[in-house]
């Protein structure tokens, strides 16, 4: 038995074939055939693979990773400052006073950052806790944002002479998003998160903006019919059957949405709302409601628009989800919002639901992006 002892010690030690080598000796030496049979060892040897120093038999698939809580992975975890010879600097050709002056600015910037996280970390422990968290009164609120504002605004000073991809400055504007997201519920999603790439479509602002293409337009002669029959004209070219999920917190936009819905406003579809963002991903994630379409505000409470977003494309979720905002329409909100997988955005005015004409306003909308759909061969 001490052979064996020594073997299982070299399998451990030996990376992949050596491994492998290794329990096929023992195979011929009887090792596995003892005890699984002749026919048996040899296909479970056969299957085997080596991954990570482990053989896994019978096409064992690789250990999932686990994921690491917030806890460990910021608030647990300190920072440590990149050493100054391996600071990876921005400066081309820098002299020895630039040097000098980018160093001595990253030694205060990340000193600055330690205390913060020194006075922050309680903090974020027991918000991290469910027994233990608590809602913010807004004064406490402000008063932390404008700290988080402070170092934020101080570790921007960096992006000038330090790369993105020093460890510890990743490292740094992670935590931050962690803490403001934690500060601010309402603001989850909207500062961190990978982009979602889309090899069937490319950014254009008429078509994000979801604007009528030329040519499309209403006519002079539809334009002089009566309101409730264009309406009905537009509703009539939508596609059939389609269920839609709405996310305000402004109650009046989703119940004028609910008492319309039946008459004027995406007649031939289903409407259901919602006031927070996880009761709606409850929707979707225990009960496996499925959506068609889904029109979310940016900022709502329970995480809004983005991390709404992430959290639906993460689980591969591939339906419709277009923002509605009382921002103005801007390229580089349309493109931010393109790349954290929104397909199209309606800037709407507040109080919007009070006139008259939202409903074919809002329905042309989703008219035109059918339309950019069908012609460009979108996936979604």
């Amino acid at each position: 038995m001490k052979w064996m002892a020594v073997l299982l010690v070299l399998c451990a030690a030996f990376p992949c074939m050596a491994q492998k080598n290794l329990a096929k000796e023992a195979l011929g030496k009887g090792a596995l055939t003892e005890a699984l049979g002749k026919n048996a060892g040899r296909n479970l040897l056969r299957s085997a693979r080596v991954v990570q120093g482990k053989i896994l038999l019978n096409g064992a698939r690789r250990p999932a990773r686990r994921a690491v809580p917030p806890l460990e992975q910021y608030v647990l975890k300190s920072v440590a400052p990149t050493p100054l010879y391996k600071l990876p600097l921005l400066l081309y050709e820098p002299s020895q006073r630039q040097q000098a002056e980018a160093m001595l600015s990253y030694m205060q910037v990340m000193d600055e950052f330690k205390d913060f996280k020194t006075d922050m970390d309680p903090f974020l422990y027991y918000q991290a806790k469910p027994s233990e968290s608590r809602v913010l009164p807004d004064s406490e609120r402000a008063t932390l944002m404008q700290k988080i504002s402070h170092i934020n605004a101080r570790l921007a000073t960096l992006s000038y002479v330090v790369s993105p991809n020093d460890p510890a400055l990743k490292a740094a504007h992670e935590y931050m998003v962690y803490a403001t997201e934690t500060v601010s519920p309402v603001l989850r999603g909207m500062l961190g998160g990978k982009q979602v790439t889309r090899p069937d479509r490319t950014f254009k602002q008429e078509e994000f903006f979801l604007h009528t293409p030329k040519g499309r337009q209403e006519s002079a002669l539809a334009s002089l019919l009566p309101g409730s029959v264009r309406t009905r004209q537009v509703a009539r070219t939508l596609p059939p059957g389609l269920t839609m999920a709405v996310l305000n917190d402004r109650e009046s936009v989703l119940k004028k949405m609910q008492e319309l819905n039946a008459t004027v406003f995406c007649p031939e579809w289903k409407i259901y709302t919602y006031t927070n963002t996880e009761d709606l991903l409850g929707e979707i994630r225990r009960h496996n409601v499925k959506f068609d379409v889904i029109l979310t505000d940016i900022i709502v409470p329970g995480g809004g628009g983005y991390y709404l977003t992430a959290a639906l494309r993460d689980q591969g979720f591939n339906g419709v989800i277009l923002a509605a905002t009382a921002y103005q329409e801007d390229e580089k909100l349309g493109l931010g919002l393109f790349n954290k997988g929104f397909d199209g955005m309606f800037s709407l005015p507040q109080g919007f639901e009070e006139g008259k004409d939202w409903p074919r306003e809002l329905m042309k909308g989703f008219q035109n992006y059918f339309y950019y759909r069908d012609l460009n061969g979108w996936k979604r």
